[in-house]
């Protein structure tokens, strides 16, 4: 099994990640304006995205297609989510202390 490390870096376009996403451009900036995926640049046609932003935009997707939340829950369950998942770490990396 090989794991492919997903770069921080912003290099996919508005239009690239929509594709990748397979969601609408009106679905994205919607979570970008919700701070559900970070984004660099001044405005969208300058927009940059990173591929970690496309799991978290897949992750977000879920949520709202399968709990039928809006963009501000979802927000919110991702950062919750966050949340657990670093006190799990913070949990796990205590036990291996002990």
């Amino acid at each position: 099994m090989t794991a492919e490390i997903l770069s921080d870096e912003p290099v996919l376009t508005l239009d690239e990640l929509c594709r990748a996403c397979g969601l609408t451009e009106l679905t994205v900036k919607t979570y970008v304006e919700e701070g559900v995926i970070e984004v660099r640049g001044v405005d969208a046609t300058h927009w940059r995205f990173s591929q970690v932003s496309v799991v978290r935009i897949q992750k977000a997707w879920r949520l709202e297609r399968d709990l039928h939340l809006n963009a501000p829950g979802v927000a919110l369950a991702l950062e919750l989510m966050s949340r657990i998942e670093e006190l799990e770490r913070r949990l796990q990396s205590r036990a291996n202390d002990v």
